[in-house]
This record gives structure tokens, sequence and C-alpha cells, in this order.
């Protein structure tokens, strides 16, 4: 009996020290990426590309997409905007956080302009189904107007009404102060 105790423990160390044998696949974890550019009298202004959180209960609202199509019927349907918290130093706002459930201060709220599949060898949209997709806003240069530090997917029961739906992702940036004389493009991708 102590011979297979000891076998079963040294195999157990074994699966400690060599992570390769342990089954822990990471690379089917959903992940983000933010792509925002600012322009004004058509020449840009800012370009900011970042990875994001993607948040908790993204994972709920696949499962609810998976379970039927009855409820909800749909997936990521808006973008929404915010000023962030009247804490946060506008500069240096703190980094997201995966356990987020909706913006901290929503002031903005848009419809997907268009969602495409990404390629990815080449990152270029393609018709092809892939495990890639990007959600694409234009804010023109009468919306969203304000000091904008966070921004989120939303999806589910979204609708236009601020803090409605199922939070998909979450990032925080440096403000950008959006003037009506500005247009904003931006792009969440999305990898499963």
């Amino acid at each position: 009996m102590a011979i297979f105790k000891e076998k079963i423990q040294r195999f157990f160390n074994l699966m400690k020290m060599n992570p390769a044998i342990r089954y822990e696949d990471d690379s089917n974890k959903l992940k983000g990426e933010l792509f925002l550019k600012a322009y004004q009298d058509g020449k840009l202004i800012h370009e900011y590309h970042k990875s994001n959180i993607i948040v908790n209960t993204a994972s709920i609202l696949i499962a609810r997409l998976l379970k039927d199509n009855a409820e909800p019927t749909n997936g990521i349907s808006y973008l929404a905007v915010g000023s962030g918290n009247t804490s946060w130093q506008l500069l240096d706002p703190p980094a997201p956080t995966t356990s987020q459930t909706r913006l901290e201060n929503e002031f903005y709220r848009k419809a997907i302009d268009l969602s495409t599949f990404v390629d990815p060898d080449t990152g270029e949209p393609t018709e092809a189904q892939t495990n890639i997709v990007d959600y694409s806003v234009s804010f023109g240069e009468a919306e969203a107007v304000g000091p904008i530090m966070e921004m989120s997917l939303f999806g589910g029961d979204a609708t236009s009404e601020p803090n409605s739906g199922t939070m998909i992702n979450w990032r925080t940036f440096p403000v950008i102060s959006k003037t009506n004389t500005m247009t904003l493009t931006v792009i969440f991708r999305i990898t499963s």
C-alpha cells in the first residue's frame, strides 16, 4: 500500500512541476481588443489600440444563447460609452476588472453599425465564419459628446436604454474629450 501511495504522490508532484502534462487548455478563452480612432476636420487626432477585459457576465450570455435561441434573441447589439467614476484620475483611470456588470457612468449608447468575421491569418474581414468578430460603431459629431473614459459592448436583452442588457467586455483609458466637431470610430474585436 505504501508503494502505491508513493507512486501516486510522485505522479502529482510531476504534474505540478511540468505544466505541459496538465490538461489545462487556456486557448479557448474569450479575448478582446479595442481599436479607437478620433478625427477632427477629417484628420486623425487620436489613435488607441489595447486589449480589453471580457467580463464574467459574457459567459452567462453565451450559455443562454447556446441553451436555445428563444431567450435571449440577440447576441452583441450595442456599444456604450461612459465618463467613468468621478474619483478617477483623467489620465490614469483604474484598470478594468472582470467583475464589472455595467459602466461606471454611461452617458451614450449606440447600436452596432456592422459586425464582421475576421480572417485569423490576415486580420481582414471575411465572409467565412471564423472565431474572430469585429463589432464596429461610428459616432458622428453630435453623438457621444463629452469626456469618454470607458466603453463596453452589451448584448442579450440590451436596448438603447442606459445600463440595459448583459455586459460583454470593459475597457478604461485616459480621457478622450469628444467635442461636437469630432467623429469617433470604434472597433471591438472578440476572439473565442
